[in-house]
C-alpha cells in the first residue's frame, strides 16, 4: 500500500521535500512508516514529535491503509461563540477588537493574553521570527481546544489567533481572550488554551539570529510521543 507523507519545519529541512509517497506492507502502522522514512533519509529523527493521520493526532501503533495522508510534527511550538484564526496579518490592532468582541452583560469577567516576540532570546538577538503550519489540521485542532476549554468551565466567548509567516520582536505573534461569568474559570481556561496550543498545535517557528537560524523546539502531549 502507499501513503502520502508530509513533513514540516525541521523535518522537511532534513529530508529536502515537504511530500513523499512512502510503500508500505499491508498492516504498517505509524511506527513502521516512521523507521522506514528514517532508513530513506538519514539524519532524519523523528522521536520526540508526534504524528497524524488525516489530520487527526495518532499514535504510533496506529494502524495504516492505502491512501492515507500521514504527516510527521516537530515538537512545538469553534462554534458561534468562537473565533479561531490562523493569519499573516499583523495582530497588534486586534486585541481591543476581540476583547470588545468577547466582552457581553452575563459575563463578568474577560481576561486576555498576548504573546510577543521576545529579543535577545537565552542571550542571542533575534532579527524575526518565521512561523509555518500544517493548516488544515491547525483549524480542527484551534476547534478541539476551544471545545475541551468548554467541557471544562462555564464559558462565554474564546477567541485565539495566531501568527504566521514573518514576526519582528516586540511583535504579537498569539492572542487568547476569553469571557466567563466568573473570573476564576476566565483565568484557567485562558492559561489552559496557552498550554494546550504550545503542546498540539502544529505551528512551529525558526528564529533568525544575527549569526545563524535555529528552529524553536518546543513540547509535545505526551500521549501522542513518537
Amino acid at each position: 500500500m502507499k501513503v502520502k507523507v508530509r513533513l514540516f519545519a525541521n523535518y522537511r529541512e532534513i529530508a529536502g521535500l515537504s511530500e513523499t509517497g512512502l510503500e508500505l506492507e499491508e498492516g504498517a502502522t505509524v511506527a513502521s512508516a516512521r523507521r522506514a522514512l528514517e532508513a530513506r533519509f538519514p539524519g532524519l529523527d523523528l522521536g520526540g514529535g508526534m504524528a497524524a493521520v488525516n489530520e487527526e493526532l495518532a499514535r504510533p501503533e496506529t494502524p495504516l491503509r492505502d491512501g492515507d495522508e500521514l504527516a510527521f510534527l516537530p515538537p512545538v511550538s469553534g462554534g458561534s461563540d468562537d473565533l479561531l484564526e490562523l493569519t499573516e496579518s499583523p495582530l497588534e490592532d486586534r486585541l481591543s477588537e476581540l476583547v470588545r468582541w468577547a466582552t457581553a452583560p452575563e459575563y463578568g469577567a474577560v481576561v486576555s493574553f498576548a504573546g510577543t516576540t521576545r529579543s535577545p532570546n537565552k542571550g542571542r538577538e533575534v532579527r524575526y521570527l518565521e512561523y509555518e503550519a500544517y493548516s488544515p489540521m491547525a483549524g480542527k485542532t484551534l476547534a478541539r481546544i476551544a471545545a475541551g476549554l468548554r467541557q471544562r468551565w462555564r464559558l462565554g466567548r474564546i477567541a485565539i489567533v495566531h501568527r504566521l509567516g514573518r514576526v519582528y520582536p516586540a511583535e504579537t505573534s498569539l492572542l487568547i481572550v476569553v469571557s466567563a461569568p466568573h473570573r476564576p474559570e476566565a483565568y484557567e481556561a485562558s492559561r489552559e488554551a496557552l498550554e494546550r496550543i504550545k503542546k498540539v498545535l502544529p505551528v512551529w517557528k525558526k528564529e533568525y539570529l544575527n549569526d545563524g537560524e535555529v528552529w524553536v523546539e518546543g513540547a509535545v502531549d505526551e500521549d501522542y510521543r513518537l
